[in-house]
């Protein structure tokens, strides 16, 4: 071996000593830097030479500086806290809406404003006629009305701010995809440059804090990212989008179907409703079946059997968890078939755009995200849950909640009579088209309107009873306009109403100038539907109010009722007892929510309940994950993370390395100074 060869192999140890230098500095100056994963330098002998048959070394040679990072630890970090930041997004948003529902120990909340209002009915049975008992109840009754009224703007608002949060993280999630694939696009060109790689890994993470996803390493060095339920949301250097749409509805007609037509909708859902015919033939007669949870289960009736819906026009609408279905068929008439399947998105929902022209529905169908090809975590998939499972359905449980208040209130509350008799009224509720039936019209209550007699009670001009009533028959498929034909044409010789519609509205009052009339009872319903003689105005937790009437004077408030003479007694308290036996009546809400019969009282204490077990279920499971995801970060640390004592050892070595290296150097120098010497 010669003296260039030693001075060849001190060199390259300086220069490797020099590299080990630089990248466990780097390491050092990058140990507070948030996705950093620490590099050390890999060598490689060289080359050996022979001279005389022996064989020398060369030194070593810096081969590649290798990223130490677990991409096994990573995979399960991703999905821990997929789930983690699924369950925290849900717990925060909850967090806010269950305060709503708590019942404080105080005299405050929904809950005590209910018991008031009942109470309030209760006090005015003890003295029927008192004007102070009817002035609490009027309030008590403003005051739930406002509670309600409160209760909606406050869901309403979180259920705005959660869709700006989504909007939000879609737009992130957008633009994370399209930075992974330009990342991608430069470690292709500079497989060696960790920067870049650095960069990735925390993109992915972003990523994956957004949405549920897993890496797959491809040969050519870029990733390409998948979710859970296995979209593509990055492929090398392309990068796919996520969409939000609004309501539609999509048909997956069978195989061999000839149906042409169209399924129809209006209203808003939290659940995405499944339709599925069972039953084959046109549009009138064939049946269908209704999932809310992607056709593993299908709504049954209070006896547990599966519910059964005709497939009707646009005139015989099916109502579903406040969605109205019909169907609308072709020119020339096509038949549905068995198997048939529509899927009905009645909200905004969150797509995954495979194509531009074919959007795949990733939105969770349920609160814990686990259904097949749906978002099963990710911050975005706990919003989508917190919004639908949570803010929308209770808002739609408190909505069936004061229809169901609203309706048994009015109902009773039309049976009765207050101490003025009327002169002159308007009901509250109008018809679009007063030649529709009553069941099938837009009114709110129109589908609880029976077969029963409507009844009036005429008085003279001095306020006595005639002598006469005036009895309706009422049909649900009877039209406004044949109520207010069969008003106007009683029996010759017998006290009349006038009827007539303004607006759509019916309005009542007495032929006799000078006369007044009550209302002697209703076994129909159609009083409390069409909104006369009401207590509550209104259909909804949006719009509920004592009605004005009422409200202006408390004399209108129905304690008594029509006797059968025709005279509302003084003191008569009946029609006060009934509404206070409200109070433990057991109803059943007009929701797919549930089906049990309950107390007003219970189903508030049940949705309550729910709510803090929602909350509580978050919190737990976001606990949970959190734990196991700070664990995989320090397995992932323990490799990736740099360790000063160790770097500080490193460059300690490298150090002496450098001297060593430098003293070879000069010994070589030396040596080839002793041998010009000798020549000279």
């Amino acid at each position: 071996m010669s003296i260039y060869d030693l001075m060849s192999i001190g060199n390259n140890a300086m220069m490797n000593a020099k590299l080990g230098i630089n990248v466990t500095s780097n390491n050092i100056s990058n140990a507070d830097t948030k996705g950093y994963a620490r590099a050390t330098v890999n060598y490689a002998s060289r080359a050996p030479i022979m001279r005389n048959s022996l064989q020398f070394g060369t030194g070593a040679e810096a081969v590649n500086l290798k990223r130490h990072y677990n991409y096994f630890v990573e995979q399960q970090f991703l999905a821990s806290n997929g789930q983690q930041q699924f369950w925290n997004a849900k717990a925060e948003t909850l967090y806010s809406v269950e305060s709503l529902f708590k019942q404080g120990e105080k005299n405050y909340g929904l809950s005590a404003a209910l018991n008031k209002y009942f109470s309030s009915w209760n006090a005015l049975t003890q003295d029927a006629d008192s004007s102070a008992y009817r002035m609490e109840l009027s309030e008590y009754s403003n005051t739930l009305a406002t509670m309600l009224h409160t209760m909606n703007d406050s869901l309403k608002h979180e259920y705005e701010a959660t869709n700006k949060a989504i909007e939000l993280g879609v737009a992130d999630a957008n633009g994370l995809m399209k930075e992974i694939a330009e990342l991608n696009r430069g470690i292709m060109e500079q497989p060696e440059n960790l920067v870049l790689q650095d960069e990735r890994d925390r993109k992915v993470r972003k990523l994956g804090e957004l949405l549920p996803i897993k890496s797959i390493h491809q040969t050519d060095g870029s990733f390409s990212i998948i979710t859970q339920a296995g979209q593509t949301l990055v492929d090398g250097v392309d990068a796919f989008e996520l969409a939000q749409k609004g309501p539609e509805a999509t048909a997956n007609l069978a195989s061999g179907s000839v149906f042409k037509g169209e399924i129809k909708f209006e209203g808003q859902s939290s659940k995405e409703l499944k339709v599925e015919m069972v039953t084959a033939g046109p549009v009138g007669t064939a049946q269908y079946r209704v999932s809310i949870d992607g056709g593993k289960t299908w709504l049954t009736n209070e006896n547990g059997e599966e519910r059964k819906f005709t497939a009707g026009g646009a005139d015989k609408k099916v109502v579903v968890n406040g969605v109205s279905i019909w169907f609308e068929d072709s020119t020339p008439a096509t038949n549905l078939s068995v198997n048939d399947s529509f899927n009905i998105v009645a909200k905004d929902a969150l797509y995954w755009k495979k194509t531009t022209a074919h959007f795949v529905n990733i939105t969770p169908l349920g609160g814990y995200g686990n259904e097949e090809g749906r978002l099963s975590g990710g911050r975005l998939g706990g919003l989508l849950a917190a919004r639908d499972s949570g803010i929308a359905s209770y808002r739609e449980r408190m909505d069936a909640f004061t229809k169901e208040l609203i309706w048994q209130t009015n109902y009773q509350h039309s049976q009765g009579a207050g101490l003025v008799h009327y002169r002159e009224t308007t009901s509250t509720n109008a018809v679009l088209k007063p030649t529709m039936v009553l069941n099938k019209s837009n009114l709110e209550y129109g589908n609880k309107i029976t077969d029963g007699t409507l009844r009036f009670q005429m008085y003279t001009a001095q306020g006595a009873p005639d002598g006469s009533k005036l009895e309706i028959a009422i049909t649900p498929g009877m039209t406004m306009q044949q109520l207010v034909d069969k008003i106007n044409n009683t029996p010759a010789g017998a006290p009349k109403l006038q009827a007539s519609l303004e607006g759509g509205r019916l309005k009542l009052k007495p032929r006799t100038a000078g006369a007044s009339f009550e209302f002697a009872g209703d076994t129909s319903g159609v009083l409390a539907a069409v909104g006369l003689n009401t207590y509550f105005s209104g259909s909804g937790l949006a719009d509920i109010a004592l009605e004005a009437r009422i409200k202006n004077d408390p004399k209108r408030i129905n304690a008594a009722v029509v006797n059968g003479l025709g005279l509302v007694n003084s003191g008569d308290n009946t029609n006060a007892i009934a509404l206070q036996k409200l109070k433990d009546k057991a109803v059943r809400l007009d929701t797919i929510h549930t089906s049990t019969a309950a107390t007003f009282s219970k189903h508030l204490s049940s949705l309550t309940a729910l709510v803090g077990s929602d909350m509580d279920g978050a919190s737990r499971n976001k606990v949970y994950n959190e734990t196991v995801s700070k664990d995989l970060e320090k397995r992932q640390q323990s490799e990736a993370g740099v360790n000063m004592d160790e770097e500080l050892s490193n460059l300690t070595k490298f150090k002496h390395s450098f001297d060593a290296a430098s003293k070879l150097i000069t010994t070589a120098n030396e040596m080839f100074d002793t041998i010009l010497r000798l020549k000279s």
